[in-house]
């Protein structure tokens, strides 16, 4: 990924993703860096990152988009990310094959 903006390492949350960029006009797919990550010295918030390799994108330019979150705010997108797992998990079977409810 050229022109990377989002530091990736061994810390990175999620390296590659599945990710698309939606506007009124155009929508687009690509690897995607995720991350979430608070400050080290008096952390005071969450912040959730998001770019998508821009070799994939183009209409639009290289960029990457945060989102600040309080300690509440980053609970409860985790508890709903919990919930949606947990709806995919029992959505595919104990053994991650598909159930009748995908016919």
């Amino acid at each position: 990924m050229s022109n990377r903006l989002l530091k990736v390492n061994a810390y990175t949350t999620l390296d590659l993703a599945d990710a698309t960029a939606r506007g009124h006009d155009f929508e687009e797919s690509g690897p995607a860096v995720l991350n979430v990550t608070s400050p080290r010295k008096n952390p005071d918030h969450v912040k959730f990152q998001l770019e998508i390799d821009n070799s994939h994108l183009d209409e639009l330019p290289a960029h990457a988009d945060e989102v600040t979150l309080s300690a509440d705010e980053a609970r409860t997108l985790g508890d709903a990310l919990h919930s949606h797992a947990d709806t995919v998990d029992a959505a595919q079977g104990a053994d991650g094959s598909s159930t009748d409810r995908d016919a």
